[in-house]
């Protein structure tokens, strides 16, 4: 086995662009790959306008694009047999070309919504069309400030003082209201341009009349011919308007102490998980910096090979949820979410992806992100609370998190603290 599990604290000195590109490179096969098998039920038919969508799942250039609902994951097989066995076993019923998209929620004992979309297809996203470049003008922003959220984060840090939990991720929602119904196709179109090295994506909510939008910066799983990657992410920092103070913010996060001890947390808690699906793991021995539209991240790429059998989904239900978005120990983190947070995450927190008959596929982190319900968008964003944190710059964190999302939905709020 390969294994390198920070052998030593490592302060970032780079951007690791390197990183970025082998992300892309993994993902263009992914999506090539698929495109050999996809089926095409009629030929004749015309191609299916985007805005028409069941599933959108974009990153570096490539979109898998769902339509229809073919067959959907039922809750009471994924019970009996397992949501991972469950997933392989419905694909296994489906012809050549066919895909598993959908969402797992942040609370595992909640119910997923998984599906086989009607038809499949991989397509550039330069040159997309889709209904229109309308745009909804927003007319109210409701909760910028949120005194419970910092109540909630000063209560958790006296928890963690007692040793009940060692770090909680506690979650805050903001609610936009528009003068006419979101547009999920418009809004998915913003969140890619914005950050084309993300995973950009949109899944329709049947039963609610709804849709969530999103763009992760955080890969969970990916599977492309047995090699798994799963890039985790821990500690960041908001990106500045001026280049000299960005790249001196990037500095600063790149040499935390307390963001290199959280990120190593991290990678050694799903290094340890991944032990269970896969083989001759390969862990950096130490993170790089990611940059998005919005943020600074530390991220670490871990590589690995899965054991035959097993899927993307597989991978990624072995690392979540992660201390990233949950804290540590899991379940008791999860006890004090439930007693701290006033509403259940849903699928904030959970994976979005899909994964093919031969288990390839991709699950992202499913945040950065809103649920779009007619004229109202619902957006959450979270912090991790230790014992040394300040409960107001938990809230500032969460504000600098929300802003891919406004900026996407058209609320300007660079450099706002909300």
């Amino acid at each position: 086995m390969v294994e390198q599990l920070f052998p030593r604290p490592a302060a970032v000195s780079r951007i690791n662009f390197s990183t970025l590109q082998g992300l892309k490179s993994m993902n263009a096969q992914l999506l090539e790959n698929h495109h050999e098998e996809t089926a095409v039920e009629d030929p004749s038919a015309p191609t299916p306008r985007t805005d028409e969508a069941t599933f959108r799942f974009a990153s570096y250039g490539r979109a898998l694009i769902g339509h229809g609902i073919k067959a959907t994951l039922d809750a009471e097989r994924a019970r009996r047999l397992g949501l991972g066995p469950a997933a392989r076993q419905l694909l296994a019923e489906q012809p050549p070309g066919s895909i598993l998209a959908g969402v797992v929620p942040f609370d595992r004992a909640a119910d997923p919504f998984l599906f086989v979309p009607q038809q499949v297809e991989d397509l550039p996203m330069r040159g997309l069309t889709h209904g229109g470049q309308e745009t909804s003008t927003v007319a109210e922003v409701v909760g910028e400030y949120n005194p419970q959220f910092i109540c909630a984060a000063g209560a958790a840090i006296d928890r963690i003082k007692t040793g009940t939990v060692e770090k909680v991720v506690l979650a805050r929602s903001l609610e936009v209201f528009a003068d006419k119904e979101w547009n999920p196709e418009s809004v998915w179109q913003r969140l890619y341009q914005q950050n084309p090295a993300g995973h950009s994506f949109t899944i329709g909510l049947p039963q609610e009349e709804a849709s969530i939008v999103g763009n992760s910066p955080e890969l969970i799983a990916g599977v492309l011919r047995g090699q798994l990657t799963s890039h985790p992410l821990a500690g960041s920092a908001p990106r500045l308007t001026d280049r000299t103070q960005d790249q001196k913010a990037a500095a600063v996060l790149a040499g935390s102490a307390k963001n290199l001890a959280e990120h190593e947390f991290v990678v050694r808690h799903i290094s340890t998980a991944l032990r269970s699906v896969a083989k001759d793991l390969i862990v950096p021995s130490g993170p790089d910096l990611l940059p998005t539209g919005q943020m600074w991240h530390l991220g670490t790429l871990i590589r690995a090979s899965l054991y035959k059998g097993l899927g993307s989904l597989d991978a990624a239900l072995a690392i979540h949820p992660t201390p990233a978005i949950c804290g540590s120990p899991t379940a008791a983190a999860q006890a004090l979410i439930s007693e701290l947070e006033p509403d259940a995450r849903g699928f904030y927190g959970g994976l979005v992806g899909w994964m093919n008959r031969d288990g390839e596929g991709e699950w992202a982190l499913l945040l950065r992100s809103a649920v779009l319900n007619g004229n109202r968008a619902t957006l959450h964003a979270g912090a991790g609370i230790v014992a040394d944190s300040d409960p107001f710059d938990e809230h500032s964190e969460t504000a600098a998190k929300f802003r891919t999302m406004l900026c996407a939905l058209g609320v300007d709020r660079a450099g706002s603290s909300l």
